[in-house]
């Protein structure tokens, strides 16, 4: 039987990795809020921040936390839909008849919140940018609104994680 010592299976794993095998990102993050049809009270601007700490860990270059706040404005409409717009990135969400709302962020909706670094290394370890690799999800109760920001993404390549990004955070905002 052969055996295989821990820094043996890293140079292996690695040298996969760089071999060019298929790359693949998930994040097994779901939204549990469905559109709603009947969401004119909650329909408004909230103007507010966001607040979001985020670590990128890639094999071989280590771990690195960007810790952002900023500004957001969150349009929520009559028949249902939410778009959060942060320093000129807009995503899309929904809002249901009780006032929860949520939205999935990739990689690329949350530029304007990672350091491009992180983007860079990410990218360079295979992650898809496309994937959604957070979920911001709340409730409104007029005139506010709040939600946490939860995800983990794992970038693989030929089944061994080569990269993670986890965020956490949370949103507030009023009309």
């Amino acid at each position: 039987m052969l055996r295989v010592s821990g820094a043996i299976a890293f140079i292996l794993a690695w040298a996969l990795t760089l071999g060019g095998c298929a790359s693949s990102s998930s994040s097994g993050i779901e939204l549990t809020v469905s559109r709603g049809d009947a969401t004119g009270a909650y329909a408004g601007t909230y103007s507010g921040t966001i607040s979001l700490t985020s670590t990128a860990d890639v094999v071989a270059l280590g771990s690195a936390t960007d810790q952002r706040i900023e500004s957001v404005s969150v349009e929520v409409t009559h028949d249902g839909l939410v778009f959060l717009s942060v320093r000129g990135v807009t995503i899309t969400g929904v809002v249901d008849n009780a006032g929860n709302w949520g939205l999935q962020a990739s990689i690329n909706d949350l530029r304007p919140l990672l350091s491009e670094t992180n983007i860079s290394r990410l990218n360079d370890a295979g992650c898809s940018l496309g994937v959604k690799a957070a979920r911001i999800q709340g409730v409104i109760t007029p005139p506010d609104m709040t939600a946490s920001v939860s995800g983990t993404l794992k970038c693989k390549r030929a089944e061994v994680t080569v990269a993670t990004l986890a965020t956490t955070g949370t949103l507030t905002a009023s009309r």
